[in-house]
């Protein structure tokens, strides 16, 4: 089976000969390939190729076309900082106050700063290899975790206590149709699958979350779905308390994070596959025997190995040695 098939089948729920493996790659990616992180960020050309000589090496089975979380931010005026090694940095943030979010706009993602980048890679990475390899693209946040970003984590939790409730709900809609609009862009590159994170989402209460967070993530997802392009959602951190919520969604593929086992998420999350979730440090500081065992042990314990994707549980860490994953993707075939 090719990485294509061996994804695409474990998302239909059809049978495969070992599970699938994806790793989420950004600075790791670079120094791999010796490629300075600043042309990464802001070349489609070398964004793409970088991140197909790093599944090559891993030996993995799909691609991840991601640069950063800042990507829907700089789309939207706001500065972004590329240093030569390491993740981009972003400005303050775009929104003073929340209701000047009324005379933003929603830009064409095919010319926006940023987007327009992230899509030409992934673009290159289908017409490339896309008959070998799954490829994922990355478009960046969820509506809650972009509402955030845009005015600010902390400013947009105040909000949400504070300011009139539906002034709130206006703007995440607003966000909504943002990431839709981005999403659809990225669906005609013809990706086999978008996703975006909505991780600042997991800082709330069950209550909180379904109010403010659910009804855009469904609604964004609802409007996304196809069914040539795979809808993938990704919640960094604890998101135990979310789980039964997050039954709700129309997802295909559901990205966990380590410290959510992922048999409690799998008996809770039987509409969809599961993709994790090897702690990212654990990855980077063991030996490769090590690691070979625990990825083994990680899919067998998890008890949902017909519906699991391996990977680690969030982006893999710039210094993580490369006999390292390929020790998990090894140790993947071996289940053959």
């Amino acid at each position: 089976m090719t990485g294509y098939e061996r994804t695409k089948h474990t998302i239909q729920g059809k049978t495969v000969d070992y599970p699938a493996s994806i790793f989420i790659a950004t600075s790791v990616a670079c120094r791999l390939a010796g490629v300075r992180q600043s042309e990464w960020s802001t070349q489609p050309e070398v964004l793409a190729d970088t991140l197909i000589d790093f599944t090559e090496k891993c030996a993995c089975d799909g691609i991840y076309v991601t640069r950063d979380n800042l990507v829907v931010h700089e789309a939207m005026g706001g500065k972004v900082t590329f240093p030569d090694s390491g993740d981009a940095l972003g400005s303050e943030p775009i929104l003073t106050e929340l209701k000047d979010f009324s005379k933003l706009s929603i830009p064409d993602p095919n010319e926006a700063a940023g987007m327009e980048t992230v899509i030409a890679a992934a673009r290159r990475v289908i017409e490339e290899v896309g008959h070998q390899y799954y490829v994922m693209a990355n478009i960046d946040c969820g509506p809650f975790s972009t509402a955030a970003n845009l005015r600010g984590v902390q400013n947009f939790m105040m909000d949400i206590m504070t300011e009139d409730p539906k002034l709130v709900h206006d703007y995440l809609s607003f966000c909504t149709d943002l990431v839709v609009a981005y999403g659809r862009a990225m669906q005609a590159t013809g990706v086999h699958g978008i996703q975006y994170g909505d991780s600042s989402a997991s800082m709330l209460s069950p209550e909180l979350f379904e109010e403010f967070a659910l009804p855009y993530q469904r609604s964004s997802i609802d409007q996304l779905q196809q069914d040539e392009c795979d809808f993938w959602l990704h919640i960094c951190g604890k998101t135990n308390h979310l789980l039964p919520l997050l039954r709700e969604l129309n997802m295909q593929v559901f990205e966990v994070d380590a410290m959510v086992p992922l048999a409690e998420v799998g008996q809770s999350l039987t509409q969809c596959v599961v993709k994790g979730n090897f702690d990212t440090m654990a990855l980077q500081e063991s030996s490769a025997e090590q690691i070979y065992q625990a990825t083994q042990e990680m899919i067998t314990d998890s008890g949902i190995q017909d519906r699991l994707i391996v990977s680690a549980g969030c982006g893999v860490p710039q210094m993580t040695p490369l006999e390292n994953l390929q020790a998990m993707t090894c140790a993947c075939r071996d289940m053959a």
